[in-house]
């Protein structure tokens, strides 16, 4: 399993007045989003404070994966977001810091 940083930003049906907690769908996007952190295939997600973007990190085989495990997220279906990047993060720990 490879790690991913994902960088989602506004899509066309984003209303800039309201939160993202008040946009379409979003009881349903929520949900999804539980599933995905639940079965380990996302382990951090959020929005940049000033709400302009949305960053996941993820885990999958490769980016086609990855682009294909969000495809059915309610806020992707209905244009809310974009998933404008997907990139494969190697990710560098020191182990004398890391606890067993």
């Amino acid at each position: 399993m490879k790690t991913f940083l994902l960088t989602f930003e506004h899509g066309p049906n984003y209303h800039a007045d309201k939160s993202f907690h008040d946009q379409l769908n979003s009881e349903n996007h929520t949900r999804f989003a539980d599933k995905l952190f639940l079965q380990h295939k996302v382990t951090m997600c959020g929005a940049l404070k000033d709400e302009s973007k949305v960053i996941v990190v993820a885990n999958g085989k490769n980016e086609s994966s990855i682009r294909n495990l969000f495809k059915d997220d309610p806020f992707i279906k209905n244009g809310v977001l974009i998933l404008n990047h997907v990139d494969e993060w190697e990710l560098h720990l020191n182990p004398e810091l890391v606890e067993e």
